[in-house]
């Protein structure tokens, strides 16, 4: 039942409901009858009203958990069991198979032409440098632009090989027609995921854009449509709209942690660097004898040293950073009484002795000095013809602001002093950071265990690199410390993470969960490691071989067990007749 009835009516208001939302009632209602059909067709005929919710959870792992899940689905459509399938939920990686395949609206039925269109793309598609500048100049004129923007559009994208700039509103039809399964796409709050607190956990449907817990318990979700996630809500009401953001923007959010925050920073570093270096000639070449476009190229240069100063860092070349340190002060020398020469000088002093926070904050101080005293060109020289460059040397001030503060995801919180939210630390924000879920949990337990999914049995394809048990074992402490039912996980199955078997199954009270590490000793035996050395999380780009070599090892998952999975419809529908 809805609690604030009145709440429910207008859709430009926060929705506080004990209930699915009625986007997702209806697509539910739809999938049904192709449910009902599908375990028609494997033997177990039933009314549609006893027709069970089972659920597919695709975990992170970069491009490896994008590419798995694809001949996941594959395998689980060549042997009649994708119609059977009501949800679909993704954390990282498998949310981009995920926002990929919804654009079609009857994907499952042509799962294998668009895996093989897939593997085309990542293996021949092409980055655009101008495409993903021209995305992150027009993001980047929001005042929260963020590390996301930039990691969407110059990371995901150029390991996507497509800048996909529909709507994820776009994708209603795909999930209204019954044809494929409901999906649902997780996040975390930045700074609350860590000891599973209620209200962390957020999701994003074709629909709505919400989180479970905000209204005082799990089974109290909040919501706003997901065209109005990133518009501006006051006292939960429509404030400001803004624009939707786009599907490239939520691959970068949904999918931005593969790898250890050093290796990011790293990566990212290093594309801001290419940008500014590339773009620089371009746009300081033979106008060297312009004033106003010397003070920028002077600005340029001061940025370009100090970045290559923060990868010294990372590292750990004292060399460079002596360089770098060298080039800064010939080029400020001329300006001694400016606060960036200061802190240049004080920070140089210190930086033998200093560890990696303190060279980070004080990199930030002096990139703030620059901002400060030379920084006032951009807004003083005349609009055209330096629109194009003033904006430029913005996303690169911007970008590195975001790099040194490590701010990720801001957006405005649709929760923000609404009156029915009853998560305190939630409800006084009034802007949330929203990340990768994988780093809270590698698997979207927390969503879909909703109650009102009223989800009886999970398929949980693990693609994550690690302890195979991790994900599993963490959903179950989230569960523990929020009141939801959990199936117990044996302990002696743990005792097997070096070498899993490629399935396991914990039953609980009306839940049954069927386990599939990815790389397991039935469809690489003896070669576990070799296959996670291949495919590593922060792989950044696969061959033709490699992507069917692990698309191969997916597909055995379910081909091997196959029987099992049908085995545990028939229990959970009460049917003796198992295979």
């Amino acid at each position: 039942m809805n609690i604030f009835p009145s709440r429910t009516q207008e859709k430009s208001e926060v929705r506080i409901i004990q209930t699915l939302t009625q986007g997702e009632q209806a697509a539910v209602a739809s999938r049904k009858e192709t449910v009902k059909k599908c375990l028609a067709k494997l033997g177990i005929p039933h009314d549609v009203d006893k027709t069970p919710n089972i659920a597919v959870l695709g975990s992170g792992g970069g491009l490896r958990a994008m590419i798995a899940l694809y001949g996941t689905l594959t395998e689980l459509k060549k042997y009649d069991l994708l119609d059977s399938i009501m949800y679909l939920v993704g954390v990282s990686g498998s949310t981009w198979c995920m926002s990929a395949l919804y654009k079609n609206e009857d994907w499952a039925e042509k799962i294998e032409a668009l895996e093989k269109l897939q593997k085309e793309t990542l293996v021949n598609g092409k980055w655009d440098l101008k495409k993903a500048t021209e995305a992150a100049l027009e993001a980047s004129k929001d005042e929260h632009y963020s590390l996301t923007d930039f990691w969407s559009y110059f990371i995901v994208y150029k390991m996507l090989k497509e800048l996909d700039e529909r709507n994820l509103t776009e994708h209603k039809r795909s999930c209204e027609n019954g044809k494929n399964p409901y999906p649902i796409y997780a996040a975390v709050d930045k700074h609350r995921y860590e000891g599973h607190h209620v209200g962390s956990w957020f999701e994003f449907t074709p629909h709505d854009a919400g989180a479970p817990g905000v209204g005082g318990g799990h089974s109290t979700a909040g919501y706003v449509e997901t065209k109005l996630f990133g518009s501006l809500f006051r006292n939960g009401e429509l404030s400001k709209k803004k624009k939707e953001k786009d599907i490239t923007y939520l691959q970068g959010l949904w999918g931005s942690a593969l790898a250890s925050e050093r290796e990011i920073k790293k990566e990212i570093l290093g594309a801001l660097l290419d940008l500014l270096k590339k773009d620089k000639e371009a746009y300081f070449k033979a106008r060297e004898l312009n004033p106003e476009y010397q003070a920028l190229s002077f600005l340029c240069k001061a940025y370009e040293y100090i970045l290559e100063l923060q990868l010294s860092i990372l590292d750990a070349s004292a060399a460079a950073a002596t360089g770098f340190f060298d080039l800064l002060e010939n080029l400020l020398k001329v300006h001694s009484t400016s606060k960036s020469y200061k802190a240049l000088k004080e920070m140089r002093q210190s930086w033998t002795t200093a560890d990696e926070k303190a060279k980070e904050e004080a990199c930030l101080k002096l990139w703030e000095a620059l901002h400060d005293d030379f920084g006032g060109v951009i807004k003083v020289i005349s609009i055209s013809p330096f629109q194009a460059i003033k904006n430029w040397i913005m996303l690169i001030h911007k970008t590195n602001v975001c790099i040194l503060k490590w701010t990720w995801g801001s957006t405005d919180n649709f929760f923000h002093n609404d009156p029915d939210v009853k998560v305190p630390e939630l409800k006084g924000k009034d802007v949330v950071s929203l990340i990768d879920a994988g780093l809270a949990i590698n698997t979207a337990y927390p969503l879909i265990l909703y109650p009102e999914r009223n989800v009886k049995l999970i398929l949980s394809f693990d693609f994550s690199s690690g302890d195979p048990f991790e994900t599993i074992t963490k959903a179950a402490e989230y569960c523990k410390v929020n009141g939801i039912k959990f199936p117990k996980i044996d302990e002696k199955d743990q005792q097997e993470k070096d070498n899993p078997l490629d399935c396991y199954i914990f039953k609980g009270e009306g839940l049954t969960i069927m386990h599939f590490p990815l790389f397991n000793r039935v469809n690489c035996p003896g070669k576990i490691d070799e296959y996670a050395s291949t495919f590593k999380t922060f792989k950044l780009k696969y061959s033709d071989e490699e992507i069917e070599k692990l698309l191969t090892a997916a597909k055995m998952n379910v081909a091997n067990n196959h029987q099992k999975i049908l085995g545990e419809i028939k229990d959970i529908m009460g049917s003796p007749q198992r295979p």
